[in-house]
């Protein structure tokens, strides 16, 4: 099994900081990535390495700007903790493909 460098989470419900948490003890050594919107991003900060504010990318100029920074990121691992549409349109368009694990928590 190859090494895991780099995680990404989005969440964007503060409530769900136990799962980031979860994330950390699952992948000690690696750099965590927290995608989430700005208003969840106080409660949730201290659970990863760096948080981008930009998760609700609003029109095709931003959202193609996020997908280019994922796809830059070089990400392992990829958690969608919201499989929305928004979501799944950026698992879709993010290249090279992580491996994405996709779970919708709180439900």
């Amino acid at each position: 099994m190859a090494d895991i460098r780099s995680v990404l989470a989005i969440l964007f419900d503060p409530a769900n900081g136990e799962m980031l948490r979860h994330l950390r003890e699952c992948h000690p050594g690696a750099r965590l990535i927290l995608l989430t919107v700005p208003e969840a991003a106080p409660r949730l900060a201290g659970f990863a390495d760096e948080v981008w504010t930009d998760g609700a990318a609003r029109g095709p100029a931003r959202f193609l700007a996020l997908v280019r920074r994922i796809s830059w990121a070089h990400i392992d691992e990829g958690y969608d903790c919201e499989n929305s549409v928004l979501t799944r349109f950026i698992r879709l368009c993010v290249w090279p493909r992580p491996h994405w694990h996709v779970r919708r928590y709180g439900v």
